[in-house]
């Protein structure tokens, strides 16, 4: 990631590489990563992608590289993150068929036939211009984004909770999440919700699961509505190069 602007005057690129972000989240929400890792197979398995090779940036702890490497071990997995906090997890993988590297993918020749990029791309200053660069290093891309920008959020203002402890600098919603794809050269092939506050493989808080009581039954007749009334969901992205 490139380096950017924070609101105490540090950049995301020192929260990640002075230890900041390991502070704040000293687990590197490995506890997300077995639920990322289904989302990101239900989208394959419903589109019966075909692919060798795929690419994981920002990986951070490296989790949801060996939850895919166990279901589809016949596939060429690697992660890249620039953080060096993120070196000690790896370690805990030694002997995996996962490959590791702390390194920009972006700076290096290295090309993949498809690209994750789960919660990335709102922490990245220019994140135009980085979604640009990234469309040339695959053809096949998965995205998972944070929709922060929501009617429950704003009058919380949970985007200054974001920014300062995991460091989101941009916030979307559906809509805009899927036009920014479009303007850097993306065509999305598919595309849902994923209900991240619904998820029963880990304890939610009381205000979670109060408002989840009108989350769920209204969500299955306005998903769109409930997502920017509520919160409490992200989206899942299938794209391919525009370009290639």
């Amino acid at each position: 990631m490139s380096a950017v602007k924070k609101l105490d005057n540090k950049t995301t690129s020192d929260m990640y590489e002075d230890g900041d972000y390991h502070d704040k989240n000293p687990n590197w929400h490995m506890e997300d990563s077995p639920w990322k890792a289904r989302q990101v197979q239900a989208i394959l398995s419903k589109n019966t992608l075909s692919f060798e090779t795929a690419a994981e940036i920002g990986c951070g702890a490296g989790l949801i590289l060996q939850e895919l490497a166990k279901s589809m071990p016949d596939k060429t997995w690697s992660g890249y993150d620039i953080s060096p906090d993120t070196v000690g997890f790896w370690a805990q993988y030694k002997g995996s068929p996962v490959s590791y590297y702390e390194d920009d993918f972006l700076q290096n020749k290295t090309r993949v036939d498809l690209v994750l990029l789960m919660d990335v791309f709102e922490h990245v200053e220019d994140y135009l211009g980085f979604l640009k660069q990234l469309r040339t290093k695959a053809q096949h891309f998965i995205f998972h984004i944070p929709l922060d920008m929501n009617v429950s959020a704003l009058m919380r203002d949970m985007q200054i909770v974001t920014r300062e402890k995991v460091g989101h600098l941009h916030y979307f919603s559906r809509a805009t999440a899927l036009a920014t794809l479009k303007d850097t050269g993306y065509t999305i092939l598919d595309n849902s919700y994923t209900q991240i506050a619904q998820r029963s493989d880990i304890k939610m808080g009381l205000k979670t699961k109060l408002l989840n009581l009108f989350r769920a039954p209204l969500f299955a007749i306005a998903p769109d509505f409930t997502a920017k009334l509520f919160g409490g969901y992200s989206l899942i992205v299938l794209a391919e190069n525009s370009h290639e």
